[in-house]
């Protein structure tokens, strides 16, 4: 891990997808922190206040969208940009990310694209 660039929050309950995105970020000069459930991303987001969130949708206490929600009754305008990583193309889950003010949908497995995009965003924030 990087002691430069910008921190980023990872939060995924699958182990594989988790070492993944590690993976991944591990080509950029960013901080990583990672959560494996909701409740711990939303201390940790508070605590060590990353420049970018990374949630997957499915948690096992309360989904990506809620978690962001969460943070951003505390921090308000000063919650990061985040970015929702799911499996599932659905409509709904696309409305409610907007309703909450999440700008970035992406699929699983995450794109390295999709990922430079959000490092970008990440990155201005810092």
């Amino acid at each position: 891990m990087s002691d430069k660039g910008p921190k980023v929050l990872v939060v995924d309950d699958d182990y594989v997808s988790l070492a993944v995105m590690k993976s991944m970020l591990s080509h950029y000069p960013a901080r990583v922190i990672t959560a494996e459930c909701g409740a711990e991303a939303v201390e940790k987001a508070l605590a060590e206040r990353p420049h970018l969130l990374l949630l997957d949708y499915e948690l096992p206490d309360f989904n990506g969208i809620e978690v962001y929600c969460r943070i951003y009754d505390e921090l308000g305008d000063e919650t990061p940009p985040a970015g929702l990583i799911t499996g599932h193309d659905d409509e709904d889950i696309k409305q409610r990310c907007n309703e909450a003010g999440i700008e970035q949908q992406l699929s699983k497995p995450l794109s390295v694209t999709d990922l430079a995009d959000l490092m970008r965003i990440a990155s201005k924030a810092e």
